[in-house]
C-alpha cells in the first residue's frame, strides 16, 4: 500500500493512505497549496503510478473538463454515499460496486446531470456536524436542478 507523507510549511508532517485522509485533515489554504505544488511539480517530470492518481484527483477537484471520459458515465454511477468535508470545502460522492470518489469543491458548479443531482439529494448529506455550509451545498445543488 502506498503511503502519502503531507509536509506543512511549520515542518510538522502526516501520512495519509488515500485523497479522504487528505481531505479529513486539510483546509482549504492546504488544499490550494498542495494543488499549486503539485501543478508545479508535475510540470518537469512524468506522471506514473500514485502521482497520477493525485494529480488526477487534484485536477478533478480544481479544473472539471466538462469533456473528460468521468464525466459522460454518470449515468451508469451508483451512488452510495454523499460526504462533506467542511474544513477544506469539499463533497464527495462515493460509488458502490467500485472505489472510484468524485470530490468537489463546496462553491464550484461541475458538469453534473440532473439524474445524479436528484440522486444525491435522495441521500442523505454525511457531516461532521450540523452547519450553513452543508445547507447552503443543499441550497446549491437544488438550484443546479432548476436550471
Amino acid at each position: 500500500m502506498y503511503v502519502y507523507k503531507l509536509t506543512r510549511a511549520d515542518e510538522s508532517s502526516s501520512y495519509h493512505g488515500d485523497t479522504q485522509a487528505f481531505l479529513r485533515r486539510l483546509d482549504m489554504q492546504d488544499l490550494n497549496d498542495l494543488y499549486r505544488l503539485v501543478q508545479e511539480r508535475f510540470q518537469d517530470h512524468p506522471l506514473e503510478g500514485y502521482d497520477l492518481v493525485l494529480w488526477g484527483d487534484l485536477r478533478m477537484i480544481f479544473d472539471p473538463n466538462e469533456k473528460y471520459e468521468l464525466w459522460l458515465n454518470q449515468l451508469e454511477w451508483k451512488l452510495l454515499r454523499w460526504k462533506l468535508y467542511e474544513s477544506c470545502r469539499v463533497h464527495t460522492l462515493f460509488m458502490d460496486g467500485t472505489p472510484m470518489e468524485i470530490n468537489m469543491l463546496v462553491e464550484k458548479k461541475y458538469p453534473l446531470f440532473k439524474e445524479l443531482l436528484e440522486k444525491m439529494l435522495n441521500l442523505q448529506l454525511e457531516a461532521e456536524e450540523e452547519s450553513t455550509m452543508a445547507f447552503k451545498l443543499i441550497k446549491f445543488i437544488k438550484s443546479l436542478l432548476k436550471e
